[in-house]
């Protein structure tokens, strides 16, 4: 029987992506757990594997590098020995697997219709969590972070008092003679704000309703005059994941004052040692080592918190924010306590490539356990970051600054300093805890030689 081969789901917001090149050719045996295809989403560029295997037969209308795909389109099929592909009639390319809900970290094809998969563990959390297996509607193995993550939005996803209940359809302007008349900038800030303009008591002449009434029931104030645009997938990803951030921690921002002059004079010399096998380290490289060897003797900082409970990680892998032309990306430097400096530098430098280049795999950038953010570039001192989603803490690099300092003695002398903002999530650990972390990130800068 033909396997169907589709555009699976990378994210539970994921709903298209973009189509990068076959890992297979036409007619050649594709064994389980073989890349058949990779697939980009708003930041990552995943292998897609198979885990039924068969002769890969590619449609002649499948697509090609660059192209946009949506989410449960069929693109080709597994065949036996012999065996025909089945016709495809117009308007059947979208396939079963096409689900409102995320496939699971792996990321592979699955055709199974059966209940879903899932560890005893796994189900005894989600009844613990009343949180329906079923209702997830997930491809694949479904995971704890699944079943945490679903439970989460059923606590974080409520409808806003101001606009009362969401609804997906709202009734069409002047579709129905029993419903009050509505301006048509009304009906536009109706659908901005998923408003039922249907339910409001107008201002206007004879119950008329006005942009205004509206406004007034999304909580919103007048609005300016200007240009509304879409933001792109980027964005709204972004957009969603730091207020989905913001909405599930309890952030405090803690700032300090780090010399560096050993780590400029460091980088210094490897700099005029450094040829073409050789990687010069970034003033960020020499913070995730220090930040890695703090997070050592303080693990807390290294956690995160899940309902109730506090996972404590096997490894201590930093995530590096990456400022690209396609938004914010985070690519996550694996086990940064065990890599030296030069080994260190050439992995971050060749993730901060990949991420501006958008070849950055799923793989780098998933898994962070804590995450350093630099704009020091930009002349910033101090800023407050923001927690990546599903970690606890989060440090801020700011401009290194030449600056005097008053001795005992009553002379002055001058030193290099940066100033670091560390924010980190409340209900994992303290300010005392946070703040040792902190000076224990200071005195590794200090005393680097």
């Amino acid at each position: 029987m033909p396997i169907e081969i589709t555009i699976p789901r990378l994210g539970w917001s994921m709903d298209e992506g973009t189509f990068g090149e076959w890992s297979k050719k036409d007619g050649e045996h594709v064994a389980s757990g073989d890349a058949i295809f990779l697939l980009e989403t708003e930041k990552a560029l995943q292998e897609v594997e198979s885990v039924d295997e068969g002769i890969l037969h590619i449609l002649a209308d499948a697509p090609n590098e660059g192209d946009t795909v949506k989410v449960g389109t069929i693109i080709g099929y597994l065949l036996s020995e012999g065996e025909e592909p089945p016709e495809i009639k117009e308007g059947s390319r979208q396939s079963a697997v096409d689900s409102p809900a995320a496939v699971t970290a792996d990321c592979r094809l699955t055709t199974d219709d059966s209940a879903p998969a899932a560890s005893p563990s796994v189900r005894s959390l989600a009844r613990d969590l009343n949180v329906p297996l079923t209702s997830l509607k997930l491809n694949g193995t479904i995971s704890e972070h699944d079943v945490q993550r679903a439970a989460q939005m059923k606590t974080t996803r409520q409808p806003s008092a101001a606009s009362g209940p969401r609804t997906d359809k709202v009734a069409a302007r002047n579709s129905d003679p029993s419903l009050p008349k509505v301006s048509p900038r009304a009906a536009r800030s109706a659908r901005r704000f998923n408003i039922d303009w249907t339910s409001i008591n107008g201002s206007g002449r004879n119950g008329r309703i006005r942009e205004q009434d509206v406004l007034a029931a999304a909580g919103q104030g007048n609005l300016p005059d200007g240009v509304l645009g879409p933001a792109t997938p980027a964005r709204k990803l972004i957009a969603e994941r730091t207020a989905q951030s913001a909405r599930t921690t309890v952030p405090v921002t803690l700032t300090t004052i780090a010399q560096v002059d050993g780590v400029l004079r460091d980088r210094a010399a490897h700099k005029q040692q450094t040829d073409s096998e050789n990687q010069t380290p970034a003033i960020h490289d020499y913070v995730i080592l220090s930040v890695a060897k703090a997070l050592q003797k303080h693990p807390a900082l290294n956690s995160r918190w899940m309902n109730g409970e506090i996972l404590q990680p096997d490894g201590i892998h930093i995530g590096l924010a990456v400022d690209t032309p396609n938004g914010l990306i985070v690519p996550v430097v694996q086990n940064a306590d065990q890599k030296p400096l030069p080994e260190l530098a050439e992995a971050s430098a060749a993730l901060v490539a990949r991420a501006r280049d958008r070849r950055l795999t799923s793989k780098e950038c998933t898994g962070g356990t804590f995450t350093i953010s630099n704009l020091g570039a930009f002349g910033i001192d101090a800023f407050t970051p923001v927690i990546n989603l599903g970690e606890s803490a989060i440090l801020g690099i700011g401009a290194i600054r030449r600056t005097p300092e008053l001795s005992d003695d009553g002379s002055i002398t001058w030193s290099q300093q940066v100033t670091l903002s560390l924010t980190f999530d409340h209900q994992v650990v303290d300010g005392a805890p946070a703040a040792r972390f902190l000076q224990h990130v200071v005195d590794e800068l200090r005393d680097f030689t």
